[in-house]
């Protein structure tokens, strides 16, 4: 600045009339250019991800066209605005062209030679990696982190056989990409463990380059209804309908009337609820939850009337012209745009009817994605985005509340403006496995041209067994889990900071968890835009939180730690490590392959939190262990929530929560499952609880601190001294150090019992007990009959974990563990600890010894 005032000195003008006005002009011109832009890449920004409507792009569009008036006004008067005729001063705005041009130069180049210096360009000291001096951060984690994320993808499948071919599609703003096949070991670079373990594989990806793309991410559901000719007759339709969502930050259209893809009159409700038909708007607003009565009608002078009626309310009518209509196709819930769709309805369509040409059928069926005609074969359709099907209709249910008895009653499609069943992104990549890649879990990682990164990752499944032993991926608890968000929820917060959990993190600290914030993507147990419950979820999409760096916000006081996929990783490593050959399969196998699939090995281990398993996995898993088989469950809250799957394409699953611990519950009357038919909720409610499988069951869940097992046995009874061989044991606890999940102790986050009355083997054995949990463990709620105030970790004896060993027939057995937190013992001091030492030598006893010295069968 001194320079600048000295200059004007030297050339003899004055600063108080010539400087100051100057300086004024130019930077007045500068902050209303930076304001114009600003509204302006907001507008862009929303405009791109398809979100309408007057906050989101209205009011931008206008400020920028206000704002870039009175720019254009100042440039065009700059001489008014500086008080002189100078030729230099008054062309001094081009510098601002100039300083733009330079910096877009500058980015491109830093863009090409120094991509990690791009990828920080925009980021905030917020969006830094922050590091805590008694906290070992990742440096992938930042408290914004959504710049980190730049490239994103997901793979047709979870698991694959060699020689078959990974089909791979990505999103990003970069250019290009790179991409190699790895093998995963070990995702998890915790202090207490042996690091991050993952090895490039030779490939048909090295050495090459892709072309990056953004691919947008169509959520919403709908149903489209194929265009058939109306032979000259007038069009009437008539249903029932019920929003779920008002106001609505977007217009929501209940039907268009298409004509070769392209609405010809459409009924909306816009966003403060008011209907509309064309131009006519009512003066009354829906009201959410009510249920309305809709009959459209267009007659042969090409006009359009609606009627809209509901109990004790007025009538509602609407007209409009729409002209001659000799074809017509139609879609509920939605209205065409281009090759998609927009204007996404949040409530339920009932029973509607083409008079005299056609009946859908919304109710219960085998093929949910098909949309039939009872009248004949014209008018047929199809869902996007498996659209909630089957559910009550507006007299509730009649006589049975099982759809498959009472059809007529749930002819009803729920719809939601963020219904995801499939991304529909195209491939980026393909690539043939090798016919001879030994089973693993592996993945493509991929690097984009700004430094990002991304790793899918995948199970590679034998041919054959290749091995005594296998480790079974409960993939169905990874799709329950992927793109949950519940803590970024305030109560959520509240729930755990009343328990007594200091220092929640605040949700979105790490990339994985803020693209799930920025894109809205949802998880089971999530809530839709409409607060009712997600009752399905897919592996085509995006899956941000199943990776092999992925750390969970909820849990260690505040701390994070590896979930799921991340901490399965920890299991792979440790057998890596002890020197175990093993095969891997997913949950997906194991529906498909049954009983045969497991009876090929001597030994099955389960991942940390199978909790989500099918009928077909059920009855595998109790086939195998009533044949011989050997079972060893090396997680917590296990084999608990019915589970099924689409049996049309089969990568969507899908629950109901009816008790237990559960973040919603369906609406009343609609608790079996679309896709089977079948009576969802807890296994335990239908008879089938975990004890009668691995011994032990949901006990409480808990997000503070671990607890250490207290040993319970006689370690040298001959029956069970194996397990605790050359185990130290300090103090008669198991697992009193501290844990790479959940901080120090070998039991925690969900824990499990023993308990006779629900299917316990009274030739059980519990090993060890962990007791003595915070108020954070709260108890099932399935176990509360009587309030008698008993409910969680302090004052409830049913709050514990129990290491269980419980013999099968024909010298079969199980191992359970009782606890997710147990992986994450493994690898501490490089494997040489108690948990490891017992968890070693119960695996090397099921595999060599052919009777078992506590299985008297």
């Amino acid at each position: 600045m001194t320079a600048i005032v000295i200059a004007f000195a030297v050339a003899g003008l004055d600063p108080l009339t010539t400087l100051t006005s100057t300086l004024t002009g130019f930077g007045a011109v500068g902050l209303l250019s930076l304001v114009t832009v600003t509204p302006a890449a907001v507008f862009v920004f929303l405009w791109w991800r398809g979100e309408f409507g007057w906050v989101r792009t209205g009011a931008p569009a206008l400020a920028t066209l206000a704002l870039g008036t009175a720019t254009i006004l100042a440039l065009v008067d700059y001489e008014a605005l500086t008080g002189t005729t100078s030729t230099v001063i008054n062309s001094l705005p081009w510098l601002h062209v100039l300083i733009v041009v330079g910096a877009v130069v500058a980015a491109l180049q830093a863009r090409t030679r120094r991509p990690e210096v791009y990828a920080r360009m925009g980021q905030t000291l917020v969006d830094r990696p922050v590091r805590s001096p008694d906290r070992d951060v990742s440096p992938t984690m930042t408290t914004a982190g959504r710049w980190l994320m730049n490239i994103i993808g997901y793979s047709d499948r979870l698991s694959y056989r060699p020689g078959q071919t990974v089909h791979a599609r990505f999103s990003t703003t970069a250019e290009t990409f790179t991409a190699r096949l790895v093998r995963i070991v070990n995702g998890d670079p915790h202090p207490l463990g042996p690091g991050v373990d993952i090895r490039d594989v030779p490939s048909a990806l090295d050495g090459r380059a892709f072309t990056g793309r953004v691919q947008p991410i169509r959520a919403g559901s709908c149903v489209e209804i194929d265009q058939s000719p109306l032979d000259g007759e007038d069009l009437s339709l008539s249903f029932w309908a019920r929003p779920t969502l008002l106001p609505c930050p977007h217009p929501q259209t209940l039907v268009a009337i298409t004509h070769d893809g392209a609405t010809v009159i459409d009924l909306t409700l816009a966003e403060d609820g008011r209907w509309v038909l064309g131009d006519d708007v009512s003066s009354e607003a829906a009201d959410p939850q009510r249920w309305y009565r809709a009959t459209l009608a267009i007659g042969g002078d090409g006009t359009a009337r609606v009627v809209i009626s509901s109990p004790q309310l007025r009538d509602v009518e609407l007209r409009a012209e729409v002209g001659r209509v000799d074809a017509a196709g139609l879609v509920f819930a939605a209205r065409p745009d281009g090759d998609w769709f927009t204007g996404f309805f949040n409530g339920r369509i009932e029973s509607p009817v083409l008079d005299g040409l056609a009946e859908w059928d919304f109710g219960p069926t085998s093929t949910p994605r098909r949309i039939g005609n009872r009248l004949g074969a014209s008018f047929a359709g199809r869902s996007h985005n498996f659209p909630l099907r089957a559910c009550l209709g507006h007299a509730g249910a009649g006589d049975d509340m099982d759809p498959r008895l009472a059809p007529q009653a749930y002819d009803t499609i729920h719809f939601h403006d963020d219904d995801l069943d499939d991304a529909r992104w195209q491939d980026d990549l393909t690539l043939t496995l090798p016919a001879d890649l030994p089973s693993g879990v592996y993945g493509v990682a991929v690097v984009a041209a700004d430094g990002t990164e991304d790793t899918l990752p995948f199970a590679v499944t034998p041919l054959r067994p290749t091995a005594p032993l296998l480790l079974v991926l409960p993939t169905f608890s990874y799709l329950a889990y992927s793109c949950e968000h519940v803590m970024a929820d305030p109560g959520a917060r509240d729930y755990l900071t009343g328990v007594g959990v200091l220092d929640v993190p605040e949700f979105g600290g790490n990339k994985h968890d803020a693209y799930l914030l920025n894109t809205g993507l949802r998880s089971l147990y999530d809530v839709h835009t409409d607060r009712t419950g997600v009752c399905f979820a897919s592996s085509r999409k995006p899956l941000p939180n199943v990776r092999h760096d992925h750390r969970w916000a909820a849990v260690a006081g505040g701390d994070t730690s590896a979930h799921q996929f991340s901490a399965d990783l920890h299991i792979v490593a440790w057998l890596t490590q002890q020197g175990y050959e093993f095969d891997v399969v997913t949950d997906e196998e194991v529906h498909q392959g049954g009983a045969d699939l497991l009876s090929a090995y001597r030994v099955v281990l389960t991942g940390s939190h199978p909790e989500y398993p099918t009928t077909a996995m059920l009855r595998a898993y109790h086939a195998y262990l009533d044949q011989g088989g050997r079972l060893m469950y090396l997680g917590g809250n296990g084999f608990y929530w019915v589970t099924s799957i689409d049996p049309e394409q089969g990568h969507t699953i899908e629950i109901r929560r009816t008790a237990g611990i559960r973040a919603w519950q369906p609406e009343p009357g609609e608790w079996h499952h679309l896709t089977t038919g079948e009576l969802g909720g807890l296994w335990r409610t239908r008879g089938i609880p975990p004890q009668r499988l691995v011994g032990v069951g949901m006990a409480s869940q808990g997000f503070d601190i671990n607890r250490p097992y207290d040993v319970v046995v006689d370690v040298a009874d001959p029956r069970w001294s194996f397990v605790f061989e050359g185990a130290e044991l300090p103090g008669g606890q198991l697992g009193a150090f501290a844990s790479m999940v959940n901080g120090a102790g070998a039991a925690g986050v969900e824990i499990d019992r023993a308990d006779p009355a629900l299917g316990t083997s009274h030739d059980a054995v519990i090993l060890a007990t962990a007791t003595g949990f915070s108020r954070s463990y709260g108890l099932d709620p399935i176990e509360v009959t009587l309030p008698d105030g008993c409910y969680d970790g302090t004052t409830s004896d049913k709050v514990r974990a129990d290491l269980v060993l419980e013999p099968k027939p024909r010298q079969g057995a199980v191992f359970s563990t009782a606890s997710i937190a147990w992986s994450g013992s493994l690898l501490v001091d490089g494997g040489g600890n108690d948990v490891s030492r017992v968890t070693r030598n119960v695996l090397q006893h099921f595999l060599t010894q052919d009777r078992l010295p506590f299985n008297r069968g």
